[in-house]
């Protein structure tokens, strides 16, 4: 019982931290290209990283929780 509570914090760390990273570096790329200050740009990014991590988190749990359901 503890070990699938362990492995489903693990996966939803996992999904937030791999959404995150790549999404701040991808963003941060797309705005320098526009022009935009390194340091800012990075900050913009940031910010936006953890706001889709935290949705892609939510999505993913919502399609855990559904997958399981089908099998109750």
């Amino acid at each position: 019982m503890i070990v699938d509570s362990i492995i489903r914090l693990t996966s939803v760390v996992a999904v937030i931290l791999i959404v995150a990273l790549g999404w701040s570096r991808i963003g941060a790329a797309r705005l320098k290209k526009k022009g935009v200050e390194e340091s800012k740009a990075k900050s913009e990014a940031k910010k936006s990283a953890t706001k889709y991590s935290l949705i892609a988190a939510f999505l993913y749990m919502v399609a855990m929780v559904s997958v399981a359901g089908l099998f109750m």
